[in-house]
């Protein structure tokens, strides 16, 4: 599942900061928000979510409902943080298309009213309205994905700049940096990710981040990476469609979906260290 829960508003796991939101919009976040609320009105509760582990389709639309029920707090009580939010009580299976439609239309309301640039709390470095709407915009697009994939429907069609954002979004905000408190050590091998169709492109650099959280107190050794801005030749180069780059480093699509020139254990190693990033 995507990093987006409410319970992650007190997750201190380094975040970066998101840049360059142009391709999202709350108009992003109604296209797909609708969509998963339609597909849950119009297939079985019981339908499983492979791309979501033991998850049905009931679970899919009650989490993204309850994300955006969140994230309707956040921008509608802004700048205060969630601390006074209270989770909705879960409804019956049946009722769930129909309440998500309604925070998503309440979440576009909210967005589509405010500045971008505008304070708003977030888990990440960036405080604005801004983040928000680029990571629902993702959030959206990718369980709406998951329910398609689950009932057999085709992916939409979305412009290459969004699934292109989708991986810059992942690289920038959730895959590298460290917060001041954290060390990244350096390991060896470099990977470049290349979005078809978008003319985009990120080199990384594999490590580790080790440090204590002064928050917590817990003890972090993880996978990392680093973004490299000046790499001439990559070890292993990774190269899809945009979409189909972003909703592969999500877990959605299998490696068929990508073409890879160089090491294959490097694949391995991106992918687990998505997975430990995201979890």
């Amino acid at each position: 599942m995507t990093r987006d829960t409410p319970r992650d508003t007190a997750d201190d796991t380094p975040r970066g900061t998101a840049h360059g939101s142009d391709p999202t919009s709350p108009a992003v976040i109604a296209r797909h928000g609708a969509g998963l609320a339609e597909l849950g009105r119009r297939h079985s509760p019981s339908t499983p979510v492979p791309t979501c582990g033991d998850w049905r389709l009931a679970d899919l639309v009650w989490h993204l409902a309850e994300v955006q029920d969140f994230w309707c707090h956040v921008i509608g009580n802004r700048p205060a943080g969630p601390d006074s939010y209270d989770r909705p009580s879960r409804p019956a299976d049946d009722e769930l298309g129909d309440l998500l439609a309604d925070r998503c239309r309440r979440l576009v309301s909210l967005l589509t009213d405010a500045d971008p640039a505008e304070h708003a709390w977030s888990w990440a470095d960036e405080q604005t309205v801004g983040f928000t709407v680029r990571r629902q915009s993702h959030e959206a697009l990718v369980h709406h994905v998951d329910g398609l994939l689950a009932v057999g429907e085709p992916v939409p069609t979305v412009d290459p700049a969004l699934g292109a954002d989708g991986v810059d979004e992942l690289v920038g905000v959730m895959l590298t940096g460290v917060p001041p408190w954290a060390t990244f050590t350096r390991g060896t091998g470099t990977i470049r990710l290349d979005a078809g169709g978008a003319g985009r492109s990120w080199s990384l650099r594999f490590g580790r981040m080790t440090g204590t959280s002064p928050t917590t107190g817990t003890d972090h050794d993880l996978a990392a990476l680093e973004r490299i801005d000046d790499l001439d030749r990559a070890d292993t180069v990774i190269e899809a469609p945009a979409l189909d780059l972003d909703l592969w480093m999500w877990g959605r699509l299998p490696d068929e979906h990508v073409s890879v020139a160089g090491d294959p254990d490097a694949v391995a190693r991106l992918r687990q260290t998505i997975a430990e990033s995201t979890q």
